[in-house]
């Protein structure tokens, strides 16, 4: 591995420090705000750790996009808040730190499941389930939607042009969307997190998720 000049060597342990205490990586011009210097001689500097092997970086556009070899780093997602009644604007307040490969590059969001209505597809009360954004999705796919103003999961079916929202427990029925003001799709869920038992979600703070399963 090729040695690192002093300057490289700072912007390192800055990124390295940074991380374990953001839980994140910094952005470019945070770096350069550190050491007082142009963003274009960090990315300079940047590309260089890449070329030695001492991190990785994303080129999708984000402006965290920085990864330490061997650490993965954590990034925010807000949460849904289920209690929004009819009218109300969705609140996504506040936000959970997940590892960034398990959330993907998508646009996503995490909200929990409320009830039994989606069991027999292995969603109980209470599990934080990972949605990614998605304006279309396939029959039989398992969705949060906002229905009547209220979000929903349901698996979401097109039937002779009109969207049904099937629950996955027999002792619910089938919704068929006659009005499509009534309806917003919210996106497909991608996976889910269970054993939360002890975890507090804080608003807007970093958390970590201790002892957690993931499935999707």
């Amino acid at each position: 591995m090729q040695e690192l000049t002093p300057r490289q060597a700072s912007i390192l342990k800055f990124i390295e420090l940074f991380i374990s205490k953001h839980q994140q990586p910094p952005a470019e011009r945070e770096i350069a705000a550190h050491f007082r210097i142009h963003q274009s001689a960090i990315r300079k500097h940047l590309n260089a750790l890449e070329k030695k092997g001492q991190l990785e970086l994303r080129r999708d556009g984000r402006s965290r996009g920085i990864r330490l070899r061997g650490v993965s780093a954590a990034i925010p997602v807000p949460v849904l808040d289920p209690a929004a009644g009819p009218g109300e604007a969705l609140e996504y307040g506040r936000s959970m730190m997940l590892d960034a490969e398990f959330v993907g590059t998508e646009e996503a969001f995490l909200f929990t499941m409320e009830g039994d209505s989606m069991s027999d597809a292995g969603i109980n009360d209470g599990d934080l389930l990972l949605v990614r954004r998605a304006q279309m999705v396939r029959n039989g796919e398992v969705v949060v939607a906002r229905l009547e103003g209220v979000p929903v999961v349901r698996r979401y079916f097109e039937i002779a042009g009109r969207v049904v929202l099937e629950p996955a427990n027999r002792r619910y029925r089938p919704v068929t969307v006659h009005d499509p003001g009534a309806y917003l799709l919210l996106g497909r869920v991608a996976a889910l997190i269970r054993s939360l038992t002890g975890m507090s979600i804080r608003k807007r703070g970093a958390l970590r998720v201790p002892e957690s399963s993931a499935s999707s």
